[in-house]
């Protein structure tokens, strides 16, 4: 294992020493490149000897965890989903129900006022003809009575 660079001043040196025109191919490349261009002879220490092959270990327990808490997340997931299908299909029942009340609410409402609106024709009807039966009793009082007030000739 490398020792960590802690000493701003030195990575910028060791950046500053690396010519500009080296390409790096990975981080490994770059992270073994800085100890060459500090200290030759520490290059040496921490350089590999021989090109060794890297073959990938599989981290089986970890991969099975992994799995373990991604179906877990999943199987939270799914309750959390039927919870609220279930939630939306009562507040679907709900405003199922007080859409019906209202309905019936508008229904009785429009029944109230059909029925006002009759009863105001009929007393509009009724107003109607006794205004004219008023008319007929003033001209019939004032005919009837303005000719017995009259002074009656005498013969």
């Amino acid at each position: 294992m490398q020792p960590a660079i802690s000493d701003l001043a030195s990575v910028t040196t060791l950046r500053q020493s690396l010519p500009a025109s080296e390409q790096f191919l990975n981080a490994s490349d770059k992270v073994t490149a800085f100890p060459a261009a500090a200290a030759p002879q520490e290059a040496a220490r921490y350089a590999p000897a021989a090109p060794v092959a890297i073959t990938p270990q599989r981290d089986w327990p970890s991969a099975l965890a992994l799995i373990e808490e991604t179906s877990e997340a999943i199987r939270i997931a799914d309750l959390r989903y039927a919870q609220l299908e279930e939630r939306l299909q009562q507040t679907i029942a709900q405003a199922a129900v007080n859409m019906r009340e209202l309905e019936t609410q508008i229904a009785n409402a429009n029944e109230m006022l059909w029925r006002s609106e009759e009863r105001a024709r009929h007393a509009e009807a009724r107003a109607l003809e006794a205004e004219g039966w008023l008319a007929r009793l003033h001209d019939a009082v004032t005919t009837s009575f303005s000719q017995a007030n009259r002074p009656q000739p005498r013969d």
